[in-house]
């Protein structure tokens, strides 16, 4: 498995600019077609609706995602923060 942290871009399913965030993704290495990761983020700006979004990471991989309220944060700060579950590969 690799973890990705680092600092993204969210989109929402248009392509628009939603905010910056800060994320943990878990990458689960495996040959299927079904996506295989997870994570949370952090929105930098705004409490963001619980959706579907597109998440682009430093390195410039981008895969869709849905996202959840967090009820805790594995980055151990007093903050909202989302878990995302991938619903594509994430790729360049």
């Amino acid at each position: 498995m690799q973890i990705f942290r680092g600092k993204g871009k969210l989109y929402d399913s248009r392509k628009n600019f939603v905010d910056d965030v800060t994320y943990e993704i878990h990458l689960k290495s495996n040959k299927t077609a079904k996506p295989l990761w997870w994570g949370e983020i952090i929105p930098q700006k705004d409490i963001m609706p619980v959706g579907k979004y597109i998440i682009e990471l430093e390195d410039g991989r981008k895969g869709t995602c849905t996202t959840r309220m967090n009820t805790y944060s594995s980055f151990g700060l007093v903050t909202d923060s989302f878990s995302v579950e991938g619903t594509s590969p994430i790729n360049h």
